[in-house]
């Protein structure tokens, strides 16, 4: 058990590593990066993605409410 999480350990910090070369090799800076997901973030496309899945996700939490309360009352 040691062994895979010092493995999985030596993995995410070889990936941040490489990943963090990657990014300055391009000329990228972490600005534009903030800038993209700026905009994806304010995207009319996304917000209506987001809020339509907040209201799924309501609406399954609200039906497992009711199935529990069922299994248990």
């Amino acid at each position: 058990m040691r062994k895979n999480i010092l493995l999985v350990a030596v993995v995410v910090v070889a990936a941040y590593v490489l990943g963090a070369q990657s990014v300055k090799a391009r000329g990228k800076n972490y600005e534009d990066l903030r800038h993209q997901l700026e905009r994806l973030w304010n995207d009319p496309h996304a917000r209506r993605s987001r809020k339509e899945l907040a209201r799924n996700v309501a609406k399954a939490a609200k039906q497992a409410t009711r199935s529990a309360r069922r299994r248990l009352g």
